[in-house]
């Protein structure tokens, strides 16, 4: 089965794709909760191939590679998307996960 991905969503699951270490993604959970709590208004970030700028607004992103740049969601969809590709990497069976976005 092959998953869809919503336009709107686009540079963040590319951007997330990207960051496959799961100790990568973990960290960013971390910085996603330093935002949520208020001690730092804004993070930038960098994968391999994408640069991404989290605050309480949202997240937006940049292709390094001319991919694009925008792509902007809510802080919460990509707390919820960086968690859930980290439970699939952290699952031997590597079995789909469906998750339904917050608005």
């Amino acid at each position: 089965m092959q998953a869809a991905i919503i336009p709107q969503y686009e540079f963040m699951c590319a951007a997330v794709d990207d960051a496959i270490h799961a100790k990568y993604l973990a960290a960013e959970l971390d910085d996603i909760l330093q935002i949520e709590l208020g001690r730092v208004d804004e993070i930038e970030e960098e994968t391999e191939g994408w640069l991404f700028w989290m605050n309480r607004n949202g997240v937006r992103f940049e292709g390094k590679f001319n991919q694009g740049e925008g792509g902007q969601v809510s802080l919460a969809q990509f707390k919820l998307a960086v968690e859930t590709y980290l439970r699939f990497l952290q699952d031997p069976e590597r079995k789909p996960i469906e998750v339904a976005f917050p608005d």
